[in-house]
């Protein structure tokens, strides 16, 4: 194994003080883009692998591994704040670093200029093109998405709209859409209070009041980012409206109470069933911090949200069905003949496990798990079909613009998996290279391709209340391989808490000298890299080639001796578990936190 240090670039997270969770938190195989301990995949099964060996083949040689640089900055220019956060347990999503790098610059080498222009091409086609490109279609006071092929305005597509427009910070369209879907959609009384009717015609009238879930989610998720984002109460009293009756409404419940799982559409036996693509969990986990009602429940849907999407990846094809019962399986109606097959829904799941991957990472293991099973499943068919029986078989029609998108975010959960380099890049650049739709059909691909592009670009964040921001100095001028001057103001993240950190390189600040200075002395390595010696008795947390490494006022330091348990390769000793999963000559190794540890007894 191989295993690239990444001391100097952890330095300012500052995640100290909560609970060195290696490998959920920091996660060294895949949230910081490194091989690390992943090329011994701790979960077994079939790794992929490169173009020529599906079957988990591997070239060390031919693995490039990269360096993870921690972010400066948390908020955008308006003062939003996307940045770091602290639970109990903090795992590896960038709700708990607040790093939001597309993999398009780190494996595709795309310049931030180049990134800014994809932004700007995918928002002029979608919202300013000419008839044949927009699907936005702008009313004054108001203004709809249009499903172009159906001629109608659906939920769903007001409910993307909002997304993109809140991500992409263009709050005047944001408006436009909120007032039409409020005008014409929204029910504020009645035995659909608070749901919105799931389709339209473009005069506002007609259509279907009942509801379809996927516009509910993006609605509420929508209106929260939006409030955070431009800190406007208007937007968080619509969207506390809807959470409250997601669960209150006396005849409607949109998440099943017996199972916790989102509904095809929450009536009559519609109720009884789910659509895997409705399940979005990254967004019932943000529902469970920021609801003001109902706080347990949407915790309870949150996991139970994850195990469905689980359960409902085939085993071996990684695909999903398009509607299915509870425990995933298939499930089938009278008026869709293709409701058990990975047909237009379905292909949305992909988005999803990838979206709650990157922003969380709460449930990695699994989802890595299933990425891995799709994206074999794909690259099997040489990326040729889009619709499929659930079991991969009866590959039919041409793979999709939307299908592109999608499956390129589930491959976050592949990031520094070995065997995959190559076929991540391949799917990042078929995302790229991908021309925004134009005719009759431009409106779902086209949405889908253009929402996991955001997610893609690094420019779907979560936009969080404004936090509490402290002011302090710090004395190094190279923070994360970046030379500042004296004067400039980076964003900190230490200890669970955030700082307006001015740069003056003649003070000795709280946060870069420790505490109680080392009587003993450390590696020379470690110091002439400009890192100090620890106290005396200071824990081991990580050894090298360069000595020592321990942790004190949120900073890495030289640790003069081991006065604990040494791990190796970056991971961690084992604290209870004993199970051997594999065993090299550096020892035995276990599994703890969803990563490698190392048994010393």
């Amino acid at each position: 194994m191989y295993y690239t240090k990444v001391v100097q670039l952890l330095v300012t997270v500052g995640f100290v003080s909560a609970q060195w969770d290696w490998g959920n938190q920091w996660n060294w195989g895949n949230q910081w883009g490194n091989n690390g301990g992943n090329q011994m995949d701790p979960w077994g099964g079939n790794n992929g692998g490169n173009n020529n060996n599906n079957n988990g083949g591997y070239d060390d040689d031919t693995y490039v591994e990269r360096e993870k640089v921690t972010p400066t900055q948390f908020f955008d220019e308006n003062g939003a704040y996307f940045g770091p956060d602290c639970d109990s347990t903090n795992y590896s999503g960038a709700y708990y670093t607040g790093d939001y790098t597309s993999p398009f610059k780190t494996y595709l080498g795309k310049t931030d200029e180049e990134i800014q222009k994809k932004l700007d091409e995918l928002w002029n086609h979608y919202f300013k093109g000419d008839n044949n490109s927009k699907v936005f279609y702008d009313q004054g006071n108001e203004g709809y998405i249009l499903d172009v092929n159906n001629n109608d305005v659906r939920s769903e597509g007001m409910s993307y709209g909002m997304m993109i427009a809140v991500q992409t910070d263009h709050q005047k369209e944001f408006d436009k859409l909120w007032n039409w879907a409020k005008n014409h959609m929204w029910h504020k009384s009645g035995s659909w209070d608070g749901y919105f009717a799931w389709k339209r015609g473009s005069n506002g009238s007609g259509g279907d009041d009942n509801c379809a879930p996927d516009g509910e989610m993006y609605f509420m998720m929508s209106l929260l980012f939006a409030a955070n984002r431009w800190n406007d109460k208007k937007y968080m009293d619509d969207a506390q409206y809807i959470l409250k009756r997601m669960w209150d409404n006396s005849q409607h419940s949109l998440f099943n109470p017996a199972y916790n799982v989102i509904t095809f559409q929450p009536q009559g036996n519609e109720n009884n069933f789910s659509d895997p693509s409705y399940d979005l969990p990254a967004f019932v986990d943000l529902f469970s911090r920021w609801s003001t009602t109902n706080q347990n429940k949407w915790k309870a849907a949150a996991s139970a949200t994850r195990d469905h999407l689980y359960k409902s990846s085939n085993p071996q094809s990684g695909l999903f069905s398009d509607y299915n019962n509870f425990d995933g399986t298939p499930h089938s109606v009278s008026y869709n003949s293709n409701a058990q097959k990975y047909m237009y829904d379905a292909m949305r799941c992909a988005m999803n496990f990838g979206m709650d991957y990157y922003l969380f990472g709460t449930d990695a293991k699994r989802q890595t798990e299933m990425a891995k099973r799709i994206i074999n499943h794909f690259e099997k068919d040489g990326y040729q079909h889009a619709r499929f029986n659930w079991d991969g078989t009866g590959g039919s029609e041409q793979y999709t613009l939307g299908e592109t998108g999608a499956n390129a975010v589930a491959t976050y959960a592949l990031m520094g998996i070995a065997g995959y380099e190559d076929i991540i890049k391949k799917n990042l650049k078929m995302a790229w290279d991908g021309k925004p739709m134009t005719g009759q059909y431009r409106y779902y691909d086209g949405l889908v391709h253009y929402l996991s592009m955001l997610h893609l670009l690094g420019s779907f964040k979560i936009w969080k209340p404004a936090p509490s921001v402290q002011q302090k100095e710090i004395s190094q001028t190279t923070v994360n391989g970046v030379t500042y001057k004296n004067g400039d103001v980076i964003d900190l993240f230490e200890n669970c808490k955030l700082y307006k950190a001015t740069i003056n390189a003649g003070s000795s600040s709280q946060g870069t000298t420790p505490s109680n200075p080392s009587t003993g002395k450390c590696s020379s390595k470690i110091t002439s890299q400009g890192y100090q010696c620890c106290s005396d008795n200071c824990e081991v947390i990580y050894t090298d080639a360069d000595g020592n490494w321990g942790v004190e006022n949120g900073e890495w330091c030289g640790c003069a001796k081991a006065t604990s348990c040494i791990g190796a390769q970056g991971y961690p000793c084992c604290q209870s578990s004993t199970e051997v999963y594999f065993e090299d000559s550096d020892g035995k190794w276990s599994v703890e936190n969803n990563d490698w540890c190392i048994i010393r007894n």
